[in-house]
């Protein structure tokens, strides 16, 4: 017996064709004859179909549910799976960590200095799903990026307290020095490399987008960023910690882990004052005709030329009103270990010495070291003057 509409050899128990899959004349009869239904309709193989089908309809109605409520509160789809994230990594690490990315590169046409301010905001924008949502920090961050341009100010998953602790920061600073605003980026949270090896750190520049393009089609952008490490600012165990006993009395006198901000804000401060003097308003967009001066100006501030003719200038005022005679290490050391702080080859790091004059500053105002007071006074004559 053959298959009638492909010619295969047909056995005579086959309701199929083994081959095409047509039914056969036994199959037709089979399937035709009443005496069957019982076994059609409840054979095993059908009652597995039946509950599959309903297992499928329960989860796509439980989905569908999921997202409804997601979306009418707010919240994006995949902070589930972030939630998840950040249990894991405080397994692995033993403390909390941030899922925000602060390395990331692109290859995105930008056109002028809106786009690239534009594109620094979507950066951070497209993560904040990874981020608890709070509607009063979410305020906080922007009043913080409206009050003193900054394009990006994001804490994430940090306490509501502690934000406001931050912020206090800024806003005292941004007053001891009104005329710094425009040129800083972000403020973000972000995990260092080996957890603890900083409390914050400031990026003059930081280049994201096209960077292995060629300048003379794809313009490039940097970032100016302040960078707060999640180590100390998303575990409370650690901030409730006195921060000398910590880091053994390396920065100034009543210093905080939230007062190390104005440290790195100090470091920020020099660069705007640098800028200033070179007439330059700022590089977060580099493009074909300014690319050198813009890798020039970085090399040159990095040397340290410039924060070492600062420190001249007020180690002579200090000298001069005070009687001594002091060298610029001596001079330094009289603020903190950290502003004394030497690099490899034994030379005064000059950027840290002003950074933390400014930290001794901001905590102490007129009452800081003399030696702080008098760096200050020379950075805002030369931020007064280019202003």
């Amino acid at each position: 017996m053959k298959c009638i509409k492909c010619g295969a050899e047909l056995e005579d128990v086959d309701n199929f064709c083994p081959e095409c899959g047509e039914l056969t004349a036994k199959g037709h009869r089979f399937f035709h004859d009443p005496s069957n239904l019982d076994i059609l309709n409840n054979g095993k193989a059908v009652k597995l179909k039946k509950k599959f089908n309903a297992i499928i309809s329960i989860f796509s109605l439980s989905v569908i549910i999921f997202a409804l409520l997601m979306i009418f509160t707010g919240q994006n789809l995949m902070t589930p799976f972030g939630v998840i994230q950040k249990k894991i990594n405080y397994y692995r690490y033993g403390y909390n960590t941030s899922l925000i990315k602060t390395n990331n590169k692109y290859n995105f046409k930008v056109n002028n200095y809106d786009e690239a301010i534009e594109f620094i905001k979507k950066d951070f924008s497209n993560q904040l799903y990874t981020c608890n949502q709070n509607k009063e920090l979410t305020m906080l961050e922007y009043e913080l990026e409206s009050d003193y341009e900054i394009p990006s100010v994001v804490f994430c998953d940090m306490s509501l307290e502690e934000a406001h602790k931050i912020k206090d920061v800024i806003v005292r600073m941004y007053a001891l020095f009104p005329n710094i605003k425009g040129n800083l980026t972000n403020i973000t949270i972000t995990n260092s490399k080996t957890g603890s090896d900083y409390v914050a750190y400031f990026q003059p520049a930081y280049q994201f987008v096209n960077v292995n393009k060629d300048i003379k089609e794809n313009n490039k952008v940097n970032k100016t960023q302040i960078l707060l490490n999640s180590y100390y600012f998303l575990n409370d165990n650690i901030l409730s910690q006195d921060i000398n006993e910590v880091l053994n009395n390396y920065y100034v006198e009543d210093a905080t882990f939230e007062s190390t901000i104005a440290h790195e804000l100090g470091h920020y401060i020099s660069f705007v004052a640098f800028l200033r003097e070179k007439g330059v308003s700022n590089i977060t967009l580099v493009t074909k005709d300014n690319e050198e001066e813009i890798k020039s100006l970085i090399n040159e501030f990095e040397n340290g030329e410039y924060l070492k003719n600062i420190l001249e200038q007020a180690l002579n005022n200090y000298n001069l009103k005070y009687n001594e005679n002091l060298n610029l290490q001596s001079f330094a050391e009289t603020i903190s270990k950290y502003a004394g702080v030497k690099d490899k080859n034994g030379n005064l790091l000059y950027s840290e010495t002003i950074a933390e004059a400014i930290h001794d500053y901001y905590l102490h105002n007129e009452n800081a070291k003399k030696s702080s007071y008098e760096i200050v006074m020379v950075l805002k004559s030369k931020l007064k003057e280019v202003f």
